[in-house]
């Protein structure tokens, strides 16, 4: 059997399989359960904390957000997109909020819930001011599927106008369109996130609303042919996402859900969380770890990723990859269970509320997306991890950044990825590589000759070595290719994690660059958010239970500087400013630079 011959499927094979199709309500059997008996479900533990969280929120819920003209207007006017963005989503998480109460039984909520369903469709368009020139985006697609699930879970309840009212515009907006015209869309056939969310999201559509068997039959047709492609292509060869943690999580969060409706509506006969595909794919997170919530944010992802609990249970549980529910462990300073919505069932009634109290984090590489990762423990015992990337500059959300690193311990980043510069209409044009956040001088690598790094696949690093055996280990990386720069012949970038002794826990870092002729200036440079002073050839970074003293070992007589990008982070929204260590190097045919790294006790 092919890897992914289950979503290769034709019409006729579909309904085929639909003759002896479950009922739309067994699709969300756990749904009709809690509608039925929500008492059992509010005595969980768990339960009580999510709606806990919820509670703090429901003072302001009549109040909906507006989604006006003139905040909408915002990305053409000025590039500007969380002026809607923000009440966009604000109304739809608050009317999922409603949407839990009545379902939990408390129908004094239910005319504010009516309210929120009729302002949604009352929109003129779903689709956010950014991606207006595509007919169905993700915005919409998201704003389908909870509506979708909010009038079938809710149906017996709303007005009779209500619920019909948003059959409507679903059907308007989302299900002819798509039927119509799907080869239209860009991402219908994407290798990235944007395919996942659309194509799952519209078959959790038809699956919760199509009540014609032929036209359900087309539509699964499609939302396979699509996912196909997304389950094949949008990771890579070892289920890596090189969109980052963050991504793999959004694109995944339509197809979980999907995956089990279709499996219980084909009667286990169409099952995706069971190829063998999605097993390699549930294991990424794991790989990208830092400590608990903590990861290795290359491309567009924050450092911080809070996963759905109901969503990774269910993965870990189709796949076998037990050890993923691992990512729902918390670091110490996380907040209280997230506030139950109605987009949350899943969480409330596939989760038992447990977390892992410690996560193991060990030594991997990554070769589909050329990142690893090394962990030491420092002699006070605190886990010391180093994370880096070769990969290439024509990634999916890219940044110019092979060769980057981040060293992390005790559950802070000293030396860090960036994150993503502030999405608006600049950062996804032609002007992207202007941004400090998407170019190379807003990360850890070197500029060679007063260059940067450049744009496109084929300006790509490579590991050439990892050993994690003995006192020392060590990540080797070729990464001249990323620079346009003729006269570099080669830059070599070592990275040595000392494992055993009164030095475990130090970075080293080494770079060698050997040029044609005479050779070019460079300029190594670390960034990092947290305090930091220099002092000659030393310099401090300040965290909150350790220091990292930095320390030139080569060349001699070099000196730290100190580049504080105040303006262009607070361009990006970032609410501390980025800093940039830097260390000149002279000209030369042949050039070394060494940093070492050291963990300091407070």
């Amino acid at each position: 059997m092919q890897d992914n011959e289950l979503l290769s499927m034709s019409k006729q094979e579909i309904l085929a399989i639909l003759a002896d199709a479950e009922p739309v309500a067994s699709l969300m059997p756990e749904l009709a359960a809690l509608a039925q008996d929500p008492a059992a479900t509010l005595a969980r533990p768990m339960a009580q904390r999510m709606l806990a969280a919820a509670e703090r929120e429901l003072a302001g819920l009549n109040e909906i957000p507006q989604t006006t003209y003139s905040l909408y207007r915002e990305f053409r006017r000025r590039g500007e997109r969380r002026g809607y963005e923000g009440p966009l989503f604000q109304k739809r998480a608050k009317m999922g909020l409603a949407a839990l109460q009545v379902l939990l039984g408390k129908d004094e909520y239910l005319d504010t819930l009516q309210d929120y369903i009729w302002s949604i469709c009352e929109e003129t368009n779903w689709v956010m001011p950014a991606h207006e020139w595509v007919e169905i985006d993700l915005g919409a697609v998201m704003t389908g599927v909870s509506l979708a699930e909010v009038i079938v879970a809710l149906e017996a309840k709303l007005e009779g106008e209500v619920a019909s009212r948003a059959r409507d515009e679903i059907e308007r907006r989302l299900m002819a369109p798509y039927l119509a015209h799907y080869d239209r869309y860009g991402w219908y056939r994407a290798e990235m996130n944007w395919n996942g969310v659309c194509n799952a999201g519209m078959g959790i559509v038809f699956l919760l609303l199509e009540s014609n068997p032929d036209r359900l039959a087309r539509a699964l047709e499609l939302v396979l042919a699509g996912l196909d492609i997304f389950v094949a292509k949008g990771f890579e060869a070892g289920g890596s996402s090189n969109e980052g943690v963050g991504y793999w999580s959004y694109g995944l969060s339509h197809l979980i859900p999907f995956s089990e409706m279709l499996r219980l509506k084909t009667g286990g006969e169409v099952d995706i969380l069971a190829l063998p595909r999605m097993r390699d794919i549930a294991t990424y997170p794991l790989r990208m770890m830092l400590s608990p919530g903590h990861y290795a944010n290359f491309a567009d992802c924050h450092p911080e990723v809070e996963f759905s609990p109901g969503l990774i249970t269910r993965l870990a549980e189709r796949t076998g990859v037990s050890a993923l529910v691992n990512v729902l462990a918390r670091p110490e300073e996380a907040a209280p269970d997230r506030a139950a919505r109605f987009g949350s069932w899943r969480d409330l009634l596939w989760w038992d509320g447990a977390r892992p109290e410690t996560v193991a984090i060990a030594d991997h590489l990554s070769e589909d997306v050329g990142v690893a990762r090394l962990a030491a423990t420092a002699p006070d015992g605190t886990l010391v991890v180093l994370a880096a990337k070769a990969g290439h500059n024509g990634e999916n959300h890219n940044q110019n950044d092979v060769g980057t690193l981040i060293l992390h311990a005790g559950g802070e980043t000293f030396l860090c990825d960036p994150g993503p510069g502030l999405y608006s209409r600049s950062y996804f044009s032609a002007q992207r590589y202007e941004n400090i956040f998407a170019n190379s001088f807003g990360h850890s690598v070197p500029a060679v000759g007063g260059e940067l790094q450049a744009t496109g696949a084929e300006r790509r690093g490579q590991i050439v070595a990892v050993s994690s055996q003995g006192p020392e280990k060590r990540i080797e990386m070729e990464i001249a290719g990323a620079y346009a720069v003729p006269e570099l012949d080669s830059l070599r970038r070592s990275l040595v994690l000392i494992a055993a002794g009164d030095e475990a826990g130090t970075m080293v870092l080494e770079d060698s660059l050997r040029f044609r002729g005479e050779g070019l200036a460079a300029e190594e440079a670390l960034v990092t958010w947290l305090e930091a002073s220099v002092a000659g050839p030393t310099a401090r970074l300040r965290g909150q239970k350790h220091d990292l003293e930095l320390r030139i070992e080569e060349p001699a007589g070099a000196e730290f500087a100190l580049e504080v990008l105040q303006e262009a982070s607070e361009a990006n929204a970032k609410p501390v400013p980025l800093k940039r260590l830097t260390v000149r190097l002279p000209a030369a045919a042949q050039a070394k630079a060494r940093i070492r790294a050291r963990l300091v006790t407070k």
